[in-house]
């Protein structure tokens, strides 16, 4: 491995002028050219420190000492290893500390199905340009969509970038592959009629909660889960936890720049979906400022308090009533975004839609806007939400 010998070191944790805790810490890999151990300078930053503690911050450090200092021969850095090896051993203990857990899970599904089998008993060596880019190009002819093809170069890029970085390999083949065509797949967008007929079969106050809260909030259904009483503020939400696969993850929210910016980001609520809320806490059992808006009734009982399914709730509440209307595509939390978007592109300033929904481009734009919710934007879902649904002002009426 390319560890070199073991070392007593301690390293430093360092707070960085932005505001960010840094790692750092000595390697001595074998210099191919003289056979002799040569110390390279490792660094990087793990965190912010408004969500993390120096502490943890030293506890990743001290993981990275013991993989670095784990083994008791030397290796020497000729690039020998192979990169299923290298991943296993290097790449993911090093860079996996930072993985969320839908990350760890994904990133291991892509390298087990489409890249080990592969490139799993390659030297590192002897990984070539067109090794890779063949591989991308098999995908693209199987029909696998571009998010998987991009996301498979882009584990392979990520894993030869830090062998370049860690001087085991001269350069890195994968940099500059390309993704090739592909043709794009149908995006279904909810046609505007269909929004009155699927909430009118809709009879339950929560699902008619949930419904218009991914119609018109457009929040991603990790988030919508994972939501407390305490983070509907009114006419805004204070989105910070994340659900994923039934489990609450408090304060797990992507951050919303590169450089570690808040954990938490404020989506305007349209008068419809204020006024369908408050029904729903009229009938909640458990409205604490700490209680989930829609936790898992059934798994409650067994469990306590849980986040809903989100696959549960639309297979069960949401699909059979679009089968019945005669769709023919399902109206998922991703189709009910989409089509936010392009229903109400005309109606915002894009930088008003990018803060609705969360998202990271332009990161000027958002890194400036998304800190404070302007009255722009909580008139724009307003706007977005009484067209589709044909209804007038505020005080023209509800919908039944």
């Amino acid at each position: 491995m390319a560890r070199g010998r073991a070392r007593n070191q301690q390293g430093r944790v360092t707070l960085t002028s932005r505001g960010s805790w840094q790692i750092s810490y000595y390697v001595y890999l074998t210099d191919a050219a003289t056979n002799k151990p040569k110390r390279h300078h490792r660094a990087r930053i793990v965190g912010r420190k408004p969500s993390m503690r120096k502490v943890d911050a030293e506890e990743i450090l001290r993981q990275e000492l013991r993989i670095i200092g784990s083994s008791p021969t030397s290796r020497p850095a000729d690039g020998t290893m192979t990169f299923g090896e290298w991943m296993r051993t290097v790449y993911i203990p090093m860079r996996g500390a930072n993985w969320r857990d839908a990350t760890v899970r994904s990133n291991h599904d892509y390298l087990d199905r489409y890249i080990y089998p592969v490139f799993g008993c390659v030297a590192l060596n002897d990984i070539t340009k067109f090794s890779v880019q063949m591989l991308l190009n098999k995908m693209a002819n199987e029909g696998y969509s571009y998010w998987v093809v991009y996301h498979v170069r882009d584990l392979i890029k990520a894993g030869l970038a830090e062998a370049v970085d860690q001087d085991v390999l001269e350069k890195n083949v994968a940099r500059k592959t390309v993704v090739p065509e592909i043709e794009e797949r149908d995006k279904n967008v909810l046609p505007i009629e269909m929004y009155g007929q699927l909430l009118a079969r809709i009879e339950d106050v929560r699902d008619r909660a949930i419904f218009l809260i991914g119609c018109f909030c457009a929040l991603r259904p990790s988030e919508l889960f994972a939501l407390t009483w305490e983070s509907c503020q009114g006419s805004v939400f204070k989105v910070m936890n994340t659900a994923w696969r039934g489990q609450f993850q408090p304060k797990k929210i992507k951050r919303k720049n590169r450089y570690g910016g808040s954990n938490f980001r404020w989506v305007a609520i349209p008068d419809i979906v204020q006024e369908a809320i408050e029904q729903w806490r009229r009938q909640a059992k458990n409205t604490a400022p700490d209680a989930l808006m829609f936790p898992a009734e059934k798994r409650a009982q067994f469990l306590g308090p849980k986040p809903m399914l989100a696959d549960n709730w639309a297979r069960l509440r949401l699909y059979p009533i679009a089968k019945q209307l005669g769709m023919k595509f399902r109206p998922s939390f991703q189709v009910l975004r989409r089509s936010f978007s392009t229903h109400g592109k005309s109606n915002g300033h894009p930088t008003d839609m990018q803060a609705q929904l969360g998202h990271t481009d332009p990161r000027t734009t958002l890194d400036f806007y998304t800190r404070t919710l302007g009255p722009e934007v909580l008139a724009m879902v307003n706007q977005i939400a009484n067209q589709i649904l044909g209804l007038g002002r505020k005080d023209a009426g509800s919908i039944q």
